[in-house]
């Protein structure tokens, strides 16, 4: 689910690239009823929507029914004039993403371990072999724990058998956010002593692992927080829709206040 309106038309746009290598902003401006200099203002947070621009470029989008109310609201709570409409515009944006399809925590428990995901991806990747065997290979598993997770996911209606092969039935799942949950804190406490396993043993041109130390405005870390979700979001997506893919690799980012143990 995406966070802000510009992110709806940054991956629109990617779309149609991928769709069409000589696609380029213009033509994508011209699509929705911009001037491309407008478009990349618009894009660089320098300018904003009008409701009736709004309107007009989710139409141009062929947007309809809860997507486009979605995308006008996410306009309205940024740049309506008065704070009672953004107010009331935000509110509906949250209404509608707690609307949205998401793995419950109970279900979260029967799927916390990494290798769940890691074979939703690996099953999507064009010319894998479907078996126990092959998925155990390709990910450093026993056939046994294979088993085992296919099974699970089977269980929880993420992954479903068709023809003799398995079949992601949901690709659009998320967790809760900023929710506290065990089974949450399990699969992110194992993504890191993967990471930390990686940083050992993968050469450093297979993997990248860096940080940054800076200094914030702690009120601005929920605002942090989301631009982090949306170039999460927006990079997964890219790169999800690329060709040729032959491996699951995991992106994680954090940020956190450093400090010591004694603190």
């Amino acid at each position: 689910m995406t966070g802000t309106y510009r992110s709806i038309l940054i991956e629109e746009m990617r779309k149609r690239q991928r769709k069409n290598p000589a696609y380029s902003m213009r033509a994508f401006a011209r699509d929705i009823g911009v001037s491309a200099s407008r478009l990349s203002e618009l894009l660089n947070s320098k300018v904003g929507l009008s409701d009736s621009r709004a309107t007009i470029v989710a139409d141009r989008l062929q947007l309809k029914g809860k997507e486009k109310a979605f995308f006008i609201d996410l306009v309205q709570a940024e740049h309506a004039r008065s704070k009672l409409a953004k107010k009331a515009a935000s509110e509906r944006v949250k209404a509608y993403l707690l609307d949205a399809k998401k793995i419950s925590d109970e279900d979260f428990h029967l799927i916390s371990d990494w290798q769940n995901l890691a074979v939703l991806e690996l099953v999507d990747i064009p010319g894998t072999p479907h078996s126990f065997s092959a998925i155990a290979k390709k990910l450093g598993i026993s056939v046994a724990e294979a088993e085992a997770t296919v099974a699970r996911l089977i269980k929880v209606g993420l992954l479903k058998e068709v023809g003799g092969r398995w079949v992601v039935s949901d690709s659009d799942s998320t967790t809760t956010a900023d929710v506290p949950s065990t089974a949450i804190q399990n699969y992110h406490r194992q993504m890191l002593e993967r990471a930390s396993r990686s940083l050992r043993v993968d050469p450093v041109e297979t993997r990248d692992l860096s940080s940054v130390v800076f200094s914030l405005d702690s009120t601005q870390l929920a605002y942090a927080k989301e631009r982090i979700r949306e170039f999460r979001r927006v990079l997964s997506q890219e790169l999800a829709g690329m060709p040729s893919k032959d491996k699951v690799y995991s992106l994680a980012i954090q940020l956190f206040e450093l400090k010591g143990d004694e603190a």
